[in-house]
């Protein structure tokens, strides 16, 4: 969707009043036309048969037929649609259900998700509401706008072909993943099975909103069936799945006791905390060639840098590709680093980690 287009939206929520200031915020910023303003997901489904928006603005915890309910059928009417797929952005108070069913929603398919702000003046709120939904409508952007078909593998992979055979197989001692929109939803897809094959360590850097990350840490673990740990202080590495904290940067360091993850609040990098690129270089340092990365679907380039690093200190680099990607920024901006030495789709990604760590026969 080019930026001159204008993205049509639904609003649906239970409350009146939120209803109006979401309109009135979103009516004022430039590329948006509210469509609809309904208070049910029984209505919202209404108005979709009928005149399908480009995307839904959908409360989380509503009376009646909930926001989760609401979204599973909105995905199902979208497989069954010949046009474009209606995108769902969650929106919720940070309560300890609302953030719970906004994680499974983000594992769900739902775009994005966005706060209701409830704290400071009238203006404010309004302000911090309007900052979050331009933030949004660009990822939007992004993903309507991307091209079809997985793109050629380029760079160190074409340059090094014999690198990712045999050589590699088994030489692996730690798996980094760098993700941001999209993300929840893939982990959900991407670490049951690493889990089921790969006793290595394993990081997750997640772009998240801050407060967040124990409960995706609590439902990935309900997911594996086995713990995910969301890292909220410094700890030792062990044989686990571990999930940086939404709001700090979690690097490793080689301590005379092995290897440790510590927490620090220095400044987010391109905006972000945690950043991927600031994990990956800790993690180059203390695992060399012995580390594989993998960046998946995500909006920005966060991970570019830290890819680099990876490829300098000679460990192995996978992104996804476009196809499967909510969002191909981050995983195109690793790619064009010339560091990527695979491409793959998402549902390929685990077996090919498993046979790099494992050193099973290659697929």
């Amino acid at each position: 969707m080019a930026h001159t287009e204008q993205i049509s939206i639904l609003i649906v929520d239970d409350s009146r009043i939120f209803r109006q200031v979401l309109q009135q915020v979103l009516e004022g910023i430039p590329g948006v036309r509210v469509v609809g303003s309904v208070f049910s997901g029984e209505k919202a489904l209404e108005f979709i048969d009928q005149t399908p928006p480009d995307l839904v603005t959908l409360d989380v915890l509503m009376p009646g037929l909930s926001g989760l309910q609401t979204l599973r059928e909105i995905s199902r009417k979208n497989g069954l649609r010949k046009s474009p797929a209606v995108d769902v952005l969650l929106v919720s108070a940070l309560t300890q259900a609302g953030s719970g069913a906004a994680v499974e929603g983000l594992q769900l398919g739902a775009l994005d998700f966005i706060s209701k702000p409830t704290e400071g003046s009238e203006d404010s709120n309004r302000e911090q509401l309007r900052l979050a939904l331009i933030a949004k409508l660009e990822t939007f952007r992004q993903r309507r706008g991307r091209g079809g078909g997985s793109p050629i593998v380029t760079g160190r992979s074409v340059l090094s072909a014999e690198r990712r055979l045999a050589p590699q197989r088994g030489r692996f001692r730690a798996i980094a993943i760098g993700t941001s929109t999209g993300g929840p939803e893939a982990l959900g897809m991407l670490l049951p099975q690493l889990a089921r094959s790969v006793a290595e360590p394993i990081f997750i850097v997640q772009h998240i909103l801050e407060g967040l990350t124990g409960y995706l840490a609590d439902s990935l673990s309900r997911k594996c069936g086995r713990p995910v740990l969301e890292v909220n202080h410094s700890l030792p590495v062990a044989r686990g799945i571990y999930l940086a904290r939404s709001g700090q940067h979690l690097l490793v360091r080689r301590t005379d006791d092995g290897v440790r993850m510590v927490l620090a609040d220095t400044p987010p990098e391109h905006g972000c905390r945690p950043s991927v690129n600031v994990f990956l270089r800790s993690a180059a340092a203390v695992y060399g060639s012995a580390l594989v990365t993998v960046i998946l679907t995500g909006m920005g380039d966060d991970g570019a840098d830290g890819v680099r690093a990876v490829a300098r200190a000679g460990g192995y680099v996978i992104a996804q590709d476009e196809r499967s990607s909510v969002v191909w920024g981050m995983p195109r901006a690793a790619a064009d680093t010339g560091a990527v030495d695979e491409i793959l789709p998402l549902s390929r990604i685990a077996d090919r980690l498993s046979c790099l760590v494992t050193a099973e026969s290659a697929t």
